[in-house]
Formats: C-alpha cells, structure tokens, sequence
C-alpha cells in the first residue's frame, strides 16, 4: 500500500481544514473538510484504513488546537471511518438513492456525536437552539461535499 496517497491528500486537507475553518466559520458553526476526506477514503479501502486514518487525522486536529475537546475528533473521525468503510463496494448492490442518503446519514450522525458534547450545555438549556447548532453545522459540510460531488462522486470509489 503507498502510504502517499494518505499523507499528500490528508496533509492538505489538514492545512485547508485549519486555515480556511476559521474563515468560513459562521459564529461557532465551521465546516468540517477532514471528514469528508475520511469519508472518502473508508468507502475506496475499507473500514481499516478508515479508521485509522480517522483516528491520526482526529488526532492530528486535537493536537494542533483546533479541537475544543480533547479525544473527541479522533472517536469522531474514527467511528465516521469505521461506519463509511461499510460503503465499500455498496454502490453497486444498492440503488443510489440508497447509498447516497447512507453517506449523508453517516456524515449526519457523526455531526450529531460532535454536537452532543460540544453544546452539551445547550441540550439541557434550549433544545431548539441544540437541534438548529447541530443541522447548520451538519448542513455547512454537507454543502461542501454536495459541491465535491459534482467534481469527484464517491459513488466513483465504490
């Protein structure tokens, strides 16, 4: 296995993540470009690959600052690893509607495991304001990835 077509692609997805989050960043509500990296890389190799490269990625951002809690993004990114390897192969057994709303689903819940302890506090305060912080920011990446689907589908990979 060539070990740089992990490290070139994550490498600059990492340096997008950390320069270009912060400036895309819509009060606490940022987009989130390395999952969709480990996205796509769990469903073109597997759940191994996925979730290794989900946990050094996770780790690299804990590390560097940009997380708020610390061993959340690599449990994040690992468990998105981990449930988008499932995908590989997929595309082609299941209809594409199907497998489209799998990845969307997959994107959506680990947007929802962030947010459950990032606005913990909020889910006890104001439930309405914790379901609109975790949709905007599932919705932010989404967009994003909606606009790399045009340019490079991950039904591709599969």
């Amino acid at each position: 296995m060539k070990w740089t077509k992990y490290i070139i692609p994550g490498f600059i997805v990492y340096m997008i993540q950390l320069w270009l989050s912060e400036f895309l960043s819509l009060n606490t509500i940022r987009p989130d470009f390395c999952v969709v990296l480990i996205l796509y890389w769990s469903v073109k190799d597997g759940r191994f690959a996925g979730t290794v490269a989900g946990f050094i990625i996770g780790l690299l951002v804990d590390l560097s600052g940009a997380g708020s809690f610390f061993g959340l993004s690599p449990m994040a990114y690992s468990i998105t690893g981990y449930v988008g390897g499932y995908l590989k192969g997929l595309y082609t057994k299941l209809s594409p509607l199907y497998f489209t709303l799998s990845w969307i689903g997959i994107l959506c819940f680990q947007f929802l495991i962030v947010s459950l302890v990032m606005y913990q506090d909020l889910l006890v305060k104001d439930l309405a304001l914790f379901w609109f912080k975790w949709i905007a920011t599932a919705s932010y990446t989404l967009g994003f990835a909606g606009i790399l689907q045009v340019i490079f589908p991950i039904y591709r990979l599969s």
